[in-house]
């Protein structure tokens, strides 16, 4: 309950915190499912690909509010630690969006859920709420996802957070790395006992975007920020997503 209680004090103050901190500046929040799911037998990411082409166009037709997805398979990650073979990410702009979305697919797209169930079944099925920490310049429908779970020391305040991100992110300005950053807190579905508060993602367009800052650490121009003195985290896993598609406008 307490750790409960702190997540909600968390997420209620970050929009504030923002606004306050950051120039004035909202984050973008967005809403989002995740699926973590596993290959059927003689079946691989071409044949989920497949099904996910069919659903891409039936959503223009079906869904009445915008859902995106993309589906990431591991590049960097233990199988033992993280036992999935694709996972699906669904995101709206709103919970009520999101939600929509849900129902309508349980209403019409149980014959297409057949089809995905039949190359790849999901056993997992969490919320997330994702607030952006910093946005890219340019987007790309492919690239790679750096994920870790961080938990933040019990002396740490949002004040603290917010202030190195920003210093952080001055420090990949100035390193010519055009990534977004998202905090991923976990919400319906997540296991009872989480090992982190929230997962930080990285997203890179590119392995060569990814290599710049351990190539910095490595030259002797670490991140400068102080996030590490303000909480910890553990290794990062990283996977390869593709946008697949849905309904981007209403």
């Amino acid at each position: 309950m307490k750790k409960f209680i702190k997540y909600i004090v968390f997420i209620s103050l970050a929009s504030f915190s923002y606004l306050t901190f950051a120039d004035n500046h909202v984050p973008k929040t967005y809403a989002m499912e995740g699926f973590q799911c596993d290959f059927a037998d003689g079946k691989d990411l071409n044949d989920v690909l497949r099904v996910a082409s069919k659903w891409d166009k039936w959503s223009d037709t079906n869904y009445s509010v915008p859902y995106a997805a993309w589906v990431m398979v591991p590049f960097y990650q233990t199988k033992s630690d993280f036992g999935f073979d694709l996972a699906w990410l669904g995101v709206s702009d709103s919970w009520q969006e999101l939600g929509q979305a849900q129902d309508e697919w349980m209403e019409k797209g149980q014959r297409l859920q057949a089809e995905f169930d039949s190359v790849s079944p999901c056993d997992n099925h969490v919320a997330y709420w994702v607030w952006t920490m910093r946005e890219a310049e340019e987007t790309s429908p492919k690239g790679y996802l750096s994920v870790r779970g961080c938990n933040n020391n019990e002396t740490t305040t949002l004040e603290q957070i917010n202030a190195a991100s920003a210093k952080r992110n001055e420090y990949f300005d100035s390193l010519g790395m055009d990534s977004a950053i998202y905090a991923w807190f976990p919400g319906a579905g997540s296991p009872l006992e989480n090992s982190y508060d929230y997962l930080e993602v990285w997203a890179n367009s590119s392995m060569k975007e990814w290599g710049i800052v351990p190539d910095a650490w490595l030259s002797g121009n670490p991140d400068p920020s102080g996030l590490s003195d303000l909480r910890e985290c553990d290794t990062p896993r990283v996977y390869y997503s593709q946008y697949v598609g849905g309904k981007t406008t209403e």
